[in-house]
C-alpha cells in the first residue's frame, strides 16, 4: 500500500515538472498605457474634495439621524441614500484626466464602502450605548432606593 501510494506520488511529481509554462498576456505599449503618476494636481484636489464633500455629508446625515431608532443597516442604508448624489463628482475628476473606468468605479466602491462601515460602526456603537443606557436606568428604577437620613428612633 505505501508502495503504491509513493509511486502515484512519483508520477504527480514528474508530470509537474514536464508541464510547459503558462504564457504570460501580453501587456500594452507603456505609450498607450494609463500612468497613475499622470494625474495632475488638480485633478487630484478635485478627487479629494469629492471625497470630502462626501463624508462630509454622511457625518451630517448621522448627526441628523442621532436619536432614530430601529434597525440600524435600515438607518445606515437611509444615511447613503441621502450622499449617494456626491460620488459621481469622484467619477467626473477621474473623467476628465481619462483614468479608466475601472480604476475610477473601483474608488468610488472603496469610497462608499469606507462610508457603509464607518455609518454602521457610528449608528451601532449610538443605539449600543442607549440600550446599555435604558437597561441601566431600569435596573436603578426596580432597587429600592434607601434613604440618605437616619430614621429616627420610635418612641416607646
Amino acid at each position: 500500500m505505501q508502495l503504491h501510494r509513493l509511486l502515484v506520488l512519483a508520477c504527480l511529481l514528474l508530470a509537474g515538472c514536464q508541464s510547459a509554462p503558462v504564457a504570460e498576456p501580453q501587456a500594452a505599449p507603456a505609450d498607450q498605457e494609463w500612468q497613475a503618476s499622470t494625474l495632475s494636481p488638480a485633478t487630484i484636489a478635485k478627487a479629494d474634495a469629492a471625497v470630502q464633500d462626501y463624508n462630509q455629508c454622511l457625518t451630517r446625515e448621522t448627526q441628523a439621524r442621532f436619536n432614530e431608532r430601529g434597525d440600524p443597516r435600515a438607518i445606515t442604508n437611509t444615511i447613503l441614500k441621502a450622499c449617494e448624489d456626491r460620488l459621481p463628482a469622484i467619477k467626473t475628476a477621474y473623467d476628465a484626466e481619462n483614468v479608466p473606468a475601472v480604476i475610477s468605479e473601483r474608488y468610488i466602491r472603496k469610497t462608499r464602502s469606507h462610508g457603509v462601515q464607518g455609518v454602521l460602526r457610528q449608528i451601532s456603537a449610538i443605539q449600543a450605548q442607549r440600550a446599555g443606557d435604558e437597561e441601566e436606568a431600569a435596573k436603578n428604577a426596580a432597587k429600592p432606593h434607601k434613604s440618605k437620613t437616619k430614621p429616627t428612633p420610635a418612641t416607646p
